[in-house]
């Protein structure tokens, strides 16, 4: 995997942090050493190397400009942990960053602790770590020789494979929080897996010298055996300690114990991987910008935001439809042009997933199925669920020329650690929570397919369409969205769909009619025999004489005179200038075809073919009169 030249620039900056550790720990110990012969206090600054390395970087430009004084972290023995975050906004590839900080320790034995936030990430994470084939396993294979040993909690291992190999254990960051204790507590257990590292019970000598070396392991009892515990094992240890998307966790209240809770294992290093870290928890020593990423091609630029505020959600709907359509043509012409396969997608958010969730109110995922499969001609395989309960794209690889998904639709489950650069659209229907649905779901459409640039214009930019959500609203929110990922600095097309709001408007009774009883009329349908309700499908439209039905050549053409004005606000990347407005009216296609005809009256003729009859008609008609 070729590195972009930010990523050179990160690792290269990690590498002198590495080397001026290991100069600062060096004369630490020896300065230590001496004044204990001496017998002479040792303070704590002489010990704290960490930080006097850091004030070295930071004196020469070695750590981010916007980094803050060192903040200091120590485990539970009081020795400190050199700790430093790179910020990478989200599609820089912070996986990756991490595998190559690791690689570059240029240690092909140990413990490493890969902590992740969510088991979204979780699963993606490990989905790379496992695969052989994958790159970021490769990298760990090509620094370790081949030994490297991938772990979940629950997974025996034993002090020979530490000896031996590369272990990387993969765990979730709720199991790291003492406050949890179900997931923290199963660590404590005594557990015969782990034997191999503590000497017999009644061996005192081994004991006392173990617990020489590692005072702080936790015992049965004051004065009781040491625990055989998974905990105790990793203290033991001291792992390395990657904690991914960290500020998952910084930004909570519980903020401490989640730090307390990471520096209890007695981690010899701790490197966070963060799109928005923390500055009064996080020792920054890179920040990468999304200028960076564009320069380097790995996010789809700029961003066209289209919002409907006065259409139904269907008709929303089916304007996405035509525009993933006009996407794909665009990209099978790429391929057969040039051999670069992409298949766009697009991501849709909803109200609902839920299996007993479909009340008629609410927009459901299976609506939206529906929608797509019966009226725009969608294959049901192309469309898939992604929830909770539902995940039809677990074992889908959606980059495949195999792969026939085309459609996503989602609530909250592709809210992160959800990877897929052929996700071109983002259609937010969810009209209550869109301002939140839109900060993070943003991320989700812009990684850029195999990290370069296609060539074509529509091809390198991403979508997203609001329902319900003013021009302003929508832009705003895809501002914070960009922040939220990380993404500073980079410019953005903001294209708004100018309609007529209408305004409900409450209407009270005149005074003489207030506080009488209203009796609503029952349409009935006589059939010859008795009187029934009247089911507008069964005894209106099957009495229709659809035959004898001919269009007017009078009939105004749909959708010809509503223009789309598009409103593109550019803001400098490379200063902070104020951001200009560009206004113009689009150019709307005017091509009259008979599949799009057919939809717009589907609702109201049951017989498509018997409506591709009469809009036949009709367009001869028109184009026979010019």
């Amino acid at each position: 995997m070729e590195l972009k030249d930010y990523q050179h620039r990160t690792l290269e900056t990690y590498s002198s942090w590495l080397a001026t550790l290991s100069q600062e720990r060096k004369k630490a110990e020896e300065a230590v050493a001496s004044l204990e012969n001496q017998g002479i206090e040792v303070y704590e600054e002489i010990r704290n190397y960490p930080r006097t390395a850091w004030k070295k970087l930071a004196q020469i430009g070695g750590v981010a400009e916007i980094a803050q004084s060192y903040i200091d972290r120590t485990d539970s023995a009081g020795r400190p942990i050199p700790n430093a975050c790179f910020k990478i906004p989200t599609g820089g590839g912070k996986t990756l960053i991490g595998v190559s900080a690791l690689e570059r320790l240029n240690e092909q034995t140990g413990f490493v602790m890969w902590i992740v936030p969510s088991r979204a990430i979780y699963a993606q994470t490990k989905a790379a770590l496992w695969s052989r084939e994958h790159p970021y396993r490769s990298l760990l294979e090509r620094a370790t020789g081949g030994r490297v040993k991938v772990l979940e909690k629950d997974d025996p291992f034993t002090y020979a494979d530490t000896e031996h190999y590369l272990c990387v254990m993969l765990l979730m960051l709720p199991s790291m929080n003492r406050r949890r204790n179900k997931e923290f507590l199963r660590m404590y257990r005594d557990s015969g897996r782990y034997d191999s590292f503590f000497p017999d019970s009644d061996d005192r000598r081994a004991v006392n010298k173990i617990l020489e070396q590692h005072p702080d392991l936790r015992r049965t009892s004051p004065d009781g055996p040491v625990e055989h515990s998974l905990f105790n094992t990793l203290k033991m240890l001291r792992p390395v300690v990657v904690l991914d998307e960290s500020h998952k966790a910084y930004g909570k209240k519980e903020a401490d114990e989640y730090v307390k809770s990471v520096n209890q294992f007695n981690p010899s290093l701790v490197i966070e991987l963060s799109a928005t870290p923390d500055h009064n928890i996080s020792n920054l020593l890179v920040d990468v910008s999304g200028v960076e990423l564009k320069k380097e091609e790995m996010i789809k630029l700029p961003v066209e935001v289209t919002s409907f505020d006065n259409i139904g959600w269907r008709d929303a709907l089916a304007r996405a439809h035509d525009k993933l359509e006009e996407l794909t043509l665009e990209a099978n012409s790429l391929q057969a042009s040039e051999g670069h396969y992409i298949r766009p997608i697009a991501v849709v958010r909803v109200e609902r997933t839920g299996a007993n969730q479909r009340d008629g109110t609410h927009i459901h995922a299976e609506d939206v199925r529906d929608y797509l499969v019966q009226n725009l001609g969608e294959s049901p395989e192309a469309v898939r669920v992604k929830s909770s309960e539902r995940d039809e794209i677990a074992k889908e690889n959606l980059l495949s020329e195999h792969s026939p998904v085309r459609w996503i639709i989602t609530k909250a489950a592709l809210m992160e650690g959800w990877d897929c650069s052929f996700a071109y659209l983002l259609i937010v229907l969810d009209n209550t929570n869109s301002q939140r649905a839109l900060t993070q779901l943003m991320g989700r459409v812009m990684r850029q397919p195999y990290a370069r640039r296609s060539g074509r214009e529509s091809l390198d930019r991403c979508y997203v369409h609001c329902w319900q959500t003013s021009v302003d609203t929508a832009v705003k929110q895809v501002k914070m969205g960009l922040e939220v990922e990380g993404l500073t600095g980079i410019s953005e097309n903001i294209i708004g769909n100018d309609e007529v709001e209408f305004k409900k408007r409450k209407v009270e009774r005149r005074l003489a009619f207030r506080g009488l009883d209203i009796f609503l009329p029952r349409v009935l349908h006589h059939n010859g025999e008795g009187w029934s309700e009247l089911d507008y499908q069964r005894h209106i439209l099957s009495a229709i004489d659809w035959d004898s039905i001919s269009p007017s050549i009078q009939t105004s053409i749909p959708g010809v005179d509503r223009g789309a004005k598009r409103e593109t606000i550019t803001v400098d990347v490379e200063s902070s200038q104020d951001s200009t407005l560009i206004s113009e009216r689009l150019q709307v296609n005017t091509t009259i075809t008979l599949e799009w005809f057919i939809r717009q009256i589907n609702d109201l003729m049951p017989n498509p073919w018997k409506g591709a009859y009469i809009v036949d008609k009709l367009i001869r008609t028109w184009r026979a009169d010019g």
